[in-house]
């Protein structure tokens, strides 16, 4: 099977550093900003505990139009997958509609369009994972 798991939940938000504050305090979890190309016109910040919260960085881009029509909120919700031409293609034998791709550095992602699911914009990552001790072990000691 090509589907893993949920890997996250975006949230679109007019201000990531807002949103950041709140989701931290309240859920005691850390988001840590990542790079995005600058085509995309976003910045992103990650939990590991599957929140993902994005804001626009210009005008009349995919956020910035998201929340002006649709308001803050869910914008997306990302599925982990072990072989996107095969999750791909299982999508769109259901007649999902492709609505972007982008792949960055070992990151490939592929969002459909929320028409044919319910209004949820489904995204699916493929990504080389690590264990999570790989990861732990490469992290400096605090």
């Amino acid at each position: 099977m090509s589907f893993e798991k949920i890997d996250r939940v975006v949230i679109a938000v007019p201000k990531i550093e807002e949103a950041r504050e709140l989701f931290s305090s309240m859920l005691g979890i850390e988001f840590e900003e990542v790079p995005v190309p600058d085509t995309l016109k976003l910045r992103a910040a990650y939990s590991s505990f599957g929140l993902e919260l994005v804001e626009a960085t210009a005008p009349n881009t995919l956020i910035d139009n998201f929340i002006r029509k649709r308001g803050e909120g869910v914008f997306a919700v990302v599925i982990k997958v072990t072989n996107m031409d095969d999750a791909v293609k299982i999508f769109e034998k259901k007649g999902m509609q492709r609505a972007g791709e982008v792949q960055y550095g070992a990151l490939r992602e592929v969002a459909f369009h929320p028409k044919k699911s319910h209004g949820v914009q489904i995204v699916l990552a493929e990504y080389p994972a690590k264990h999570p001790a790989i990861t732990a072990i490469l992290q400096k000691v605090k």
